[in-house]
């Protein structure tokens, strides 16, 4: 579970997947080596107390895409903004096949009109979930086809 200020809402909890909790856990082993206990996991390196501001967020993220060369589909380098990482957090609880009303909730909607923009798929995952069923159905295809005739063997073949 992870606790999240959201300032559009309140405090809340919910919970996380094991890869985001590992990510987390390295931060805050990171934060607690450098600065001791504190309330955040990332810091403002001048005053550990407080939470790392959002223009020291956005220029670190910008100097890793310079440095690493991280580019989109297009060939373009990312541009970075929170609302990215909204989007991306909306898409991954549609992935988790959470309901509209709770993705609206932990995004801070107060209607679900909003939702249908997170209800994208990437076509891994779609591939992913889908496949047992398309070989399932493929199986029975097959099962239909035997002994139809050689013109029809050619399907099996192209396997």
């Amino acid at each position: 579970m992870i606790e999240i200020y959201q300032v559009k809402t309140k405090r809340y909890k919910k919970p996380i997947s094991k890869e985001l909790a590992k990510l987390l856990q390295s931060s805050i082993e990171y934060t607690q080596e450098k600065f001791g206990d504190t309330e955040y996991i990332f810091v403002n390196e001048k005053e550990p107390d407080r939470p790392m501001q959002y223009m020291a967020i956005k220029t670190k993220v910008m100097s890793m895409i310079q440095e690493k060369q991280l580019k989109d589909d297009h060939g373009e380098l990312f541009g970075f903004g929170t609302h990215m990482f909204r989007h991306y957090y909306g898409v991954k609880l549609t992935e988790m096949h959470l309901d509209d009303w709770t993705i609206a909730r932990l995004l801070g909607h107060k209607r679900l009109n909003n939702v249908q923009h997170y209800r994208k798929m990437s076509n891994q995952r779609m591939a992913d979930e889908t496949r047992e069923v398309r070989q399932m159905m493929s199986d029975i295809i097959y099962m239909s086809l035997a002994g139809w005739g050689e013109e029809y063997e050619q399907i099996r073949q192209d396997d």
